[in-house]
């Protein structure tokens, strides 16, 4: 009798096995490195509209102006950021220093970016991040 040529269900069975495990240990990484790239939006974002400020203070003496058009946007409904995984706004402004924060939409992926929902970016160049229970930088996300 001829050897039947095939794979048993066993075989099947380990072999989808070990694409299940597999796929579990790379699926968590693969969102994780998402979320960290996408984080970059913020980052440009920031550095943006920080340059933006900057000008207004070379132009105007201050940051606090009413002739600089970006502050009035940013304390206003702030900015998307390019890719809208973020807004940025400016929560604190004195004619000497600023503040600007990039929080993470609500309804978008990087809603869930634990200890990096909200990136900061203040007139000194320092930088931080949290989420909207803390504020420490918990997730190095700069």
């Amino acid at each position: 009798m001829p050897r039947q040529k095939g794979f048993t269900l066993i075989e099947l069975m380990v072999t989808v096995a070990i694409v299940a495990i597999i796929a579990a240990i790379a699926y968590p990484s693969f969102l994780k490195s998402s979320q960290k790239g996408r984080r970059a939006d913020a980052k440009a974002s920031l550095t943006q509209y920080s340059q933006a400020l900057e000008r207004c203070y070379t132009e105007y003496g201050f940051y606090k102006s009413g002739s600089c058009s970006v502050l009035t946007t940013l304390q206003g409904v702030g900015y998307n950021t390019a890719h809208s995984y973020y807004l940025v706004t400016a929560p604190s402004v004195t004619t000497t220093t600023y503040t600007l924060a990039a929080t993470a939409v609500s309804t978008g992926p990087q809603a869930s970016d634990s200890g990096c929902t909200i990136m900061t970016l203040n007139n000194q160049g320092q930088q931080g991040s949290g989420s909207n229970t803390a504020t420490s930088d918990t997730g190095n996300c700069w």
